[in-house]
């Protein structure tokens, strides 16, 4: 017996998580309901396909593929469970045939059509580049004789409000009409 700490927790191998005695003994059944499957199945299937999905399980570090062929070879064994066939289901790259003249000459002119539109919008931007820039300048020079105006406006409607309060303490008999 191991010793730990304490006696109703070990450690998993692959990130030291603690499981407790329950969680130990529902991961035993997986495993022991899942080698029973995977043990109906052709030995070449079950090592070729784990060791796959394991190896891109490690490298991406998502279990999708794993959890993919623990779903194929569960739907597998429940069929041959069931008297039925296995499905043969494989997925196979079409193979890439050898180019004609014609298409390699497709090829070949769309690449040098990209080059040449790349270099058009390169030369476009860099042309607009100081016509941007004067516009951008012009713009701000504008906005801020705008707001010098809208300050002065201000300043003017405070002096006539100030003017309009002083002379309706000398004449307050005098009404203001609006518009």
């Amino acid at each position: 017996m191991l010793d730990f700490e304490c006696p109703s927790m070990w450690m998993t191998p692959l990130d030291n998580y603690p499981m407790s005695v329950l969680e130990t003994e529902e991961a035993d059944k997986f495993m022991e309901a899942t080698f029973f499957y995977d043990a109906e199945l052709k030995p070449s299937q079950q090592t070729d396909g784990f060791a796959e999905a394991t190896l891109t399980a490690l490298e991406t570090g998502e279990l999708t593929p794993l959890v993919k062929e623990e779903l194929k070879y569960t739907i597998q064994s429940r069929r041959l469970a069931n008297g039925q066939s296995e499905l043969g289901v494989e997925f196979t790259e079409p193979e890439q045939g050898q180019l004609t003249e014609e298409e390699k000459e497709k090829i070949v002119k769309r690449r040098e059509q990209n080059k040449l539109a790349a270099r058009r919008f390169r030369q476009r931007r860099r042309a607009k580049g100081p016509v941007y820039a004067k516009e951008v300048n012009e713009l701000e020079a504008d906005n801020t004789r705008k707001l010098a105006e809208i300050r002065r406006l201000r300043k003017e409607r405070d002096e006539l409000q100030a003017m309009l309060q002083n002379h309706m303490l000398v004449c307050p008999t005098v009404t203001i009409q609006t518009g």
